[in-house]
């Protein structure tokens, strides 16, 4: 039967033979780690966001400046793309991120001098912040060990994630008004310096910002999108992540 198969199918014009599997060349690491993915966080290499205090107001200088660095490699061999976010031009805090399946993932957080990184016994695994295809009104829970650097401790945590229909007010910045933003709280117990909320858009990234900058928590000032920058473009001017002038 299969030489009368294979007799056809050549009559036809089409190959005759096993079926070759296709193979998945994964994502596009052209710029970075992965372009689509970096595209819709915001994550993309030397970009600068710059935030005003005011919702409504540009500030000079920004009141923070958050800036992507280059690809830096964790323990385990891990690749990673920091955030760094910057105040008076100084780095106050800087976060690890990673793409597991295109969905965006915190593996580290340094805050002053001290860091909590996010670990399934000693192998580096992140907490998901977020996917592609989020909207308001999911939630995502990642059990995990935070360990942290200050005692060498590890303690067992959950980290929450809820989206939410933003207001008004906090679709509007500075810079412009989304109407596609959603808003997120994080969770995390016992807390290690989650974030109380931030205000995401596809495709462009957090346009508000309310993070403590330390690992204790506490009450954060929200910051607000005054103005993006790619580092390094004739448009973007000569100066530093969160030194420039709107």
């Amino acid at each position: 039967m299969r030489p009368i198969l294979c007799f056809l199918a050549l009559s036809l014009g089409t190959a005759c033979g096993p079926v070759k599997p296709t193979v998945d060349a994964g994502p596009d690491t052209s710029c970075g780690l992965d372009c689509a993915a970096q595209a819709h966080f915001g994550v993309v290499i030397n970009r600068c966001f710059e935030y005003s205090t005011d919702p409504l107001t540009k500030q000079t200088p920004p009141s923070l400046g958050v800036w992507v660095r280059e690809l830096f490699e964790l323990e385990g061999g891990i690749q990673t793309l920091p955030v760094e976010y910057r105040q008076g031009g100084q780095i106050v805090q800087t976060d690890y991120f990673v793409f597991k399946g295109g969905d965006l993932t915190l593996m580290r957080r340094i805050a002053g001098t001290q860091s909590v990184t996010y670990r399934t016994d000693t192998m580096i695994t992140g907490v998901k912040w977020l996917t592609q295809g989020t909207l308001a009104g999911e939630n995502f829970e990642t059990a995990t060990t935070a360990f942290l650097s200050r005692d060498n401790s590890s303690t067992a945590t959950t980290y929450r994630i809820t989206t939410d229909v933003p207001t008004a007010g906090e679709k509007k910045t500075p810079l412009a008004t989304y109407e596609n933003a959603f808003k997120i709280l994080f969770g995390e117990s016992p807390d290690h310096g989650a974030d109380s909320r931030r205000v995401f858009v596809p495709n462009t990234g957090f346009v508000i910002i309310a993070s403590p900058f330390n690992l204790l928590g506490g009450s954060p000032t929200p910051h607000h999108l005054q103005r993006i920058r790619d580092l390094g473009t004739a448009d973007a001017g000569a100066e530093s992540c969160s030194l420039g002038v709107p």
